[in-house]
């Protein structure tokens, strides 16, 4: 039997994930060392063995299932205490070792938490609909061919460069509201599903306090439909983007 990491959390007499299911409805403990403790949950060996867990993971409905349950009990954790969110599938074969892993890298998991206290991952995209050419009529030869490809493309730059400007703009003003932010790369439509383009993927750190003021700011920020922008917000989250842990 091996032992599934989902987070590491601050040391708390009573375990921070009780009464929390993790994978294969396994109940969630806690494991501690060195002033810290992580949520773990047991799993089979026959699954999580090194070599089966690299099959396993290029199997998307594992990989979904794991990725869920995962998610789930660090989201509930969370909700009760500031936590550190590990990468998915990290596994130790023994309790001693996962206590190792706490005391090799408590300096670095201590100060991070105290960096995360407080604070919450939220997640801000912006899309825009970028404006296509207008409709011209057939070229009559092929110089008014190259004429009018110079027009469309000025154009699509024009709508392009507009709708950057606005992300930089968002940018800027909720980096005043927030205690660090991240830039992910943009989602390709396959992904998001849209017809838009995603010009601008954030996860930002936000104080508590400062919670209704971010989010009353994100919707000051909001363009008008007609202007080919929308401001997606998630959230709150755990601090995945900021736990700064491998």
């Amino acid at each position: 039997m091996s032992w599934y990491c989902y987070a590491v959390a601050e040391f708390a007499p009573e375990n921070p994930a009780k009464g929390v299911t993790g994978l294969r409805a396994c109940p969630v403990s806690a494991l501690s060392a060195a002033g810290l403790t992580a949520l773990v949950s047991p799993v089979p060996d026959e699954e999580f063995d090194d070599t089966v867990l690299q099959a396993n993971l290029e199997h998307l409905p594992w990989l979904e299932e794991i990725a869920r349950a995962h998610h789930a009990v660090v989201d509930e954790a969370s909700r009760r205490t500031g936590v550190l969110p590990l990468r998915m599938a990290t596994i130790y074969r023994d309790e001693h070792r996962v206590r190792e892993m706490l005391a090799e890298h408590s300096a670095k998991f201590i100060e991070a938490l105290r960096r995360v206290r407080n604070h919450a991952e939220w997640g801000v995209k912006v899309f825009a609909a970028l404006r296509n050419a207008p409709e011209e009529e057939e070229p009559a030869d092929g110089r008014s061919y190259l004429r009018q490809r110079i027009r469309q493309r000025k154009a699509r730059d024009a709508g392009t460069d507009e709708a950057i400007g606005v992300a930089e703009r968002i940018e800027r003003e909720l980096r005043q509201l927030s205690a660090e932010i991240h830039r992910h790369r943009n989602q390709d439509p396959a992904l998001t599903g849209r017809a838009d383009r995603n010009i601008l993927n954030l996860a930002c750190l936000v104080p508590d306090t400062s919670r209704d003021r971010f989010l009353a700011r994100i919707e000051q920020l909001r363009q008008p439909a007609e202007a080919g922008i929308v401001v997606e917000v998630t959230g709150p989250w755990a601090p995945y983007s900021f736990a700064g842990i491998s």
